[in-house]
């Protein structure tokens, strides 16, 4: 088949661009040629290593991410639209939230199956914020895709339409299954935060927890990066260590393996947090708020506390203590939490679903 994908934009090693680039080069091993269109050239080197392969074609608009404005964008997109109208396309794959996904439809020539893949929670407050195109967009999409359960209810709520797909998000496996092992509970076990820096994702809730006398057992690890929080911002608060942005599987499987339990304290409209998933592929506990997909991680009961959303600091402080008391009395196992993974969200088990939707319509 002839695969054409949209991606608004592409960030050095983001969580969708992950599940784009992966999803691409499954595609492209089992024959399918695939052409990734996106409105920057920002994409991380070890991430266009994977899109390096024969059956791939990767056309960017030559700019940094978040440096072109919407005519340069309509300019760009438009001009590879007209180019892409000149090939038979059986599948047009957009994502996001961007009304120009409309516009990329346009290049399936009303033959193409055309599939929009909605990864955010489509709750009440985020669709506050959609402009009238995007609704349009939701409710007359071909085929619509949600990464979860609750995004897939919300967005029923949300737009009248038949039938949405439900399928998770396809992300690379950092860590090897021979590195996954049970940590020590040593005297000061290591909390962390993987992920992009905004006051969305809990950061500040972090920083009051690291200094929380209760807490003094707790040293706690932000990895990521984001202008809210510089490094300065963080020498502040004394057992929090900011190890910055990673970019690399290497970087990211280290990361991971040096924490006791990961935390992600959000407000935002998650859909299937992909941070929570990495951590299940780590074998690591994890504590988050309830929000959008979240609880439908939550596969093992020792090993994931979803805190109820709004979420007071009382509330976080005993979910950290909670995870803490597992984690020192055994209760958690890395070893179950990756098996758990490797059933639902592995690579493996996650790309088949995709690509048997691609090429029969229907999910397995």
């Amino acid at each position: 088949m002839n695969l054409l994908f949209y991606a608004p934009q592409m960030a050095p090693y983001g969580g969708m661009e992950r599940h784009i680039c992966l999803l691409a080069a499954t595609a492209a091993r089992r024959g399918h040629h695939v052409t990734l269109l996106t409105t920057s050239n920002s994409l991380g080197g070890e991430l266009r290593s994977v899109l390096d392969a024969p059956l791939i074609e990767l056309r960017e608009l030559p700019r940094a991410r978040g440096e072109a404005g919407l005519p340069a964008k309509l300019q760009w997109l438009g001009a590879e639209i007209a180019r892409a109208r000149g090939r038979s396309w059986d599948i047009v794959y957009t994502n996001g939230q961007s009304a120009l996904a409309r516009l990329v439809w346009l290049a399936g020539n009303g033959a193409a199956r055309c599939i929009h893949h909605h990864h955010t929670a489509a709750d009440g407050r985020e669709q506050a914020t959609w402009s009238p195109w995007f609704r349009q967009l939701l409710a007359r999409a071909p085929e619509l895709v949600a990464c979860s359960e609750a995004t897939r209810s919300a967005l029923q709520t949300a737009v009248t339409r038949p039938r949405i797909v439900q399928l998770p998000y396809l992300t690379p496996c950092v860590v090897e299954t021979a590195a996954v092992t049970q940590r020590p509970a040593e005297a000061t076990l290591h909390f962390g935060y993987l992920g992009r820096l905004i006051r969305e994702k809990g950061i500040d809730a972090i920083c009051r927890l690291s200094a929380d006398p209760a807490l003094a057992g707790i040293r706690w690890h932000i990895h990521g990066a984001g202008p809210a929080y510089t490094p300065e911002y963080f020498r502040d608060w004394p057992r929090i260590t900011y190890h910055g942005a990673y970019a690399s599987a290497e970087a990211h499987a280290r990361a991971l393996l040096a924490l006791d339990a990961i935390v992600l304290f959000s407000t935002h409209n998650e859909g299937l947090p992909l941070s929570l998933i990495e951590a299940m592929s780590a074998g690591r506990p994890w504590i988050a708020t309830h929000r959008g997909g979240t609880r439908e991680l939550a596969l093992r009961d020792a090993d994931a506390i979803v805190v109820p959303h709004p979420a007071t600091h009382e509330a976080l402080r005993a979910a950290v203590l909670e995870m803490a008391h597992r984690i020192r009395t055994g209760a958690t196992s890395a070893l179950a939490q990756r098996q758990a993974y490797d059933a639902r969200y592995s690579p493996e088990v996650v790309s088949r679903r995709w690509l048997d939707y691609f090429e029969t319509g229907n999910p397995t």
